[in-house]
């Protein structure tokens, strides 16, 4: 998900000290009394060696068989816990006895490779890698295997059962469904939010527009027209993506899951947020309600939840289009309590009731 994007500060060895120095007091109770215990694995996918983490719910019998949710990341460089936003819903989950698998992108933390490298395709089939691989490495037995993906994994959850068996379920936290609109629609929310006139916005737009067409050509006349727009512009910030984030969007940048949602016939959850000012939650829920009630009209749920983020955390105290250390921070404290009612044990009461 377009969530948590600190890391470039937590890799910096004297902000990770002060960090650690003034806030281990306030971050200690969200890490103590775990209901899991986590174990490290690696896999392989496409070549590339990742490394994974399966939480096991505590005084679980080792022969015993269990339910088995799958996290599967949004935009960004993951670490397998999302920098703590997973731990949370990990616990709840432990806690009535269902286990939870996430890895570290490409190239995070002990996985080699390259995220940005990848389709959504590609990240389907990353994620059939890892089941396949947790099936051998876990000494149990899975009751059922489903998936919950936040964000950009709305492209990517509706692909794994056309090239797998798998999942059981899924679960959709503010998918997204078209990237050329929701490109539009973080632009929109981005300039709002900075307080820009309706014709600013709508000249935003219109550059956005122009930027997204620029996938279609090379990276240097990418790289010519972002020069040429910075020196007519008065924007304080105006670098270039990366070749590698370039080559990215450019791979998934006509990304749709209308026509995957169709063929999918495992049971969905579509998740939204109010408040979410990366995705148009409105735009999701309608298309999730629209299709999924002609092709599973009693094997679904979709539902919007009120004063929620992307995250579906509590909007008053967490929403932003790019949350910083401080909301980082604040999360740690609150744990559980982040997240807006309901959403904890809605997404617990689904995988069990599509526990086979």
């Amino acid at each position: 998900m377009l969530y948590y994007h600190f890391l470039a500060i937590m890799t910096k060895p004297i902000y990770f000290i002060a960090i650690i120095l003034v806030c281990a007091p306030i971050l200690l109770p969200s890490c103590v009394a775990k209901n899991y215990t986590s174990e490290v694995f690696h896999f392989n996918d496409n070549g590339d060696d990742v490394q994974a983490v399966i939480n096991i719910p505590k005084d679980i019998d080792q022969k015993s068989s269990i339910p088995l949710v799958v996290f599967v990341h949004g935009d960004s460089e993951m670490s397998a816990d999302n920098f703590g936003y997973y731990i949370p819903i990990w616990d709840h989950l432990a806690e009535h006895g269902i286990a939870s698998l996430a890895w570290d992108k490409k190239g995070v933390g002990g996985s080699t490779g390259n995220w940005l490298d990848q389709s959504m395709l590609d990240r389907a089939q990353e994620v059939v890698s890892a089941i396949e691989a947790v099936r051998i490495h876990s000494n149990h037995s899975f009751s059922s295997i489903g998936l919950i993906g936040f964000s950009q994994a709305g492209w990517v959850l509706p692909q794994v059962p056309s090239i797998s068996d798998y999942p059981d379920y899924m679960i959709s936290v503010s998918g997204a469904i078209n990237w050329k609109r929701q490109s539009n629609y973080l632009t929109r929310k981005r300039l709002e939010g900075l307080g820009k006139s309706d014709t600013d916005v709508a000249q935003g737009l219109a550059e956005n527009e122009k930027t997204l067409i620029l996938f279609e050509k090379s990276y240097t006349e990418y790289l010519a027209y972002i020069e040429a727009k910075c020196k007519e512009s008065d924007e304080s910030d105006c670098s270039p993506m990366s070749r590698d984030r370039f080559r990215f969007v450019q791979k998934n940048t006509n990304a749709d899951a209308t026509e995957d949602l169709k063929k999918v016939r495992c049971p969905v959850f579509g998740m939204f947020g109010e408040h979410d000012l990366n995705v148009d939650f409105q735009e999701s829920f309608d298309t999730y309600q629209t299709i999924l009630s002609e092709t599973m009209p009693e094997d679904y749920q979709v539902k919007i939840y009120p004063n929620a983020t992307h995250g579906l955390l509590q909007s008053d105290k967490f929403n932003a289009i790019t949350p910083g250390l401080w909301i980082w921070l604040k999360m740690r404290l609150y744990g559980k309590r982040a997240f807006v009612d309901g959403v904890l044990d809605d997404i617990t009461a689904f995988i069990l009731a599509n526990n086979q």
